[in-house]
């Protein structure tokens, strides 16, 4: 269902922006508005969502309207702005059931997360693809009644539910330790969004290398939650880092470097996930909206002169370094504020 979400969505963004006559101010504000929607909203979506105690529905509502969406195209901003808040309910309300099934371990969300990736490559290139809007709403429509479905099960049936928020809003008190930590894997979910959506290599602008790249992003995902449950996430984190970090120094002249490079640089991203949600205990919708709110932040330089910055090998090594080294210092504070 993530796919198709991501799929829908970056299909009708896409569509509308690249539409003849559409003049490029308006072009970069639909997808600009569409990013904040989708991703900054997460944030406030989360701490509603932590309060209802009624995530696949919330899920469900957000399927539902990225499929008005498309029924609102001739109204290019609306239609963007719609989708994209259906984009934040589906992702927090998604999201929040996987934190609850998961029992503090990162495979799950990490599964759960990645296969966004291969939707939305599919969604950018749908014109590529023999898929009609039609088809696209439908599918949509029928994720929300299997949502619904799922409503029943986890809530009504198994009884897995949110833990109990008395208000709406309430103030959450960190340690200098866990502010830290915070910090740590906030700067880390942010240089992984910087780079990830500036690098670009020769190979992947076709689209056969396009969309392996996506495969190996979406692999990446999900193995690392699976492999640092395993080993450890400190281990996995870091040694994961550092040897993308050598890998992307030969990503530009060999696919099967960058392709090793890409899924080990987002191995890292179910763990940063958990440990956020590990700090705000109970609030995990607002964690994980938090974590998608930094991803909006890290696209930003995607539209200036920054971009081209974060395109060298240089700063693509530099940037796994430097996420190996935040990851190294708030693991290591994790682990004692755990074992405190």
């Amino acid at each position: 269902m993530h796919a198709v979400v991501d799929f829908g969505c970056a299909a009708l963004v896409m569509g509308i922006a690249r539409e003849v006559g559409l003049s490029l101010p308006l072009a970069v504000t639909v997808i600009v508005l569409y990013d904040f929607c989708a991703f900054a909203l997460q944030f406030p979506v989360g701490i509603l969502t932590d309060r209802l105690n009624c995530n696949s529905l919330i899920a469900a509502i957000g399927c539902v309207l990225v499929a008005l969406g498309f029924l609102l195209r001739p109204w290019a901003v609306t239609a963007c702005v719609i989708a994209g808040i259906g984009n934040a309910l589906y992702h927090v309300g998604g999201g929040v059931d996987v934190l609850n099934l998961s029992d503090r371990k990162a495979a799950l969300s990490g599964i759960f997360v990645s296969t966004g990736d291969l939707g939305l490559f599919l969604g950018v290139n749908a014109n590529r693809l023999p898929i009609r809007a039609t088809v696209m709403f439908i599918l949509l429509l029928v994720s929300a009644a299997i949502l619904l479905g799922l409503y029943y099960l986890i809530k009504c049936r198994y009884r897995i539910e949110n833990v109990p928020c008395k208000r709406l809003i309430e103030p959450v008190s960190l340690s200098d330790r866990q502010k830290l930590i915070l910090v740590c894997m906030m700067s880390t979910v942010y240089l992984r969004s910087c780079f990830g959506v500036c690098m670009s290599f020769s190979w992947r602008s076709a689209f056969t290398g396009g969309l392996i790249a996506a495969s190996a992003i979406m692999l990446g995902k999900m193995l690392g939650g699976i492999v640092g449950d395993r080993l450890g996430w400190m281990k996995t984190s870091v040694s994961s880092l550092l040897l993308a970090a050598v890998l992307f120094v030969f990503a530009e002249k060999s696919m099967v470097c960058g392709l090793a490079a890409l899924l080990l640089f987002n191995m890292t991203m179910p763990i940063t996930l958990c440990v956020t949600v590990d700090l705000f205990r109970n609030r995990k919708g607002a964690a994980f909206g938090l974590t998608s709110a930094m991803l909006f932040f890290g696209l930003i330089p995607a539209f200036d002169r920054t971009a081209e910055l974060l395109k060298k090998i240089s700063s693509i090594v530099a940037g796994a370094v430097v996420s190996a080294a935040l990851l190294l210092i708030g693991l290591i504070a994790y682990r004692k504020w755990r074992t405190e």
